[in-house]
């Protein structure tokens, strides 16, 4: 199973509910990205809906996107390693 935030393998059992970051029936996130998930749920406490809806998906896509960067730096790193 893969973390919907950050992709990153984890055992069913570590898996969390991704409310509000993500609201996908079957989507799952790390222990990782549960800090995310929880800062969220606090500082989002009281919001309407509507408002919560739109900045959870605006902040699930920077979180992807951060993730995403930080993978392709890792590899390209890791490549650049090999060849010294």
């Amino acid at each position: 199973m893969k973390c919907a935030i950050c992709d990153e393998e984890m055992k069913d059992y570590e898996s969390n509910n991704p409310y509000p970051l993500l609201t996908g029936e079957n989507e799952r996130v790390c222990r990782d990205c549960n800090d995310f998930v929880t800062a969220s749920r606090i500082y989002f406490r009281g919001a309407d809906e509507d408002s919560k809806k739109i900045l959870c998906a605006n902040l699930t896509n920077v979180l992807k996107m951060g993730f995403s960067l930080k993978r392709s730096r890792e590899e390209l790193m890791k490549k650049m390693e090999e060849k010294q």
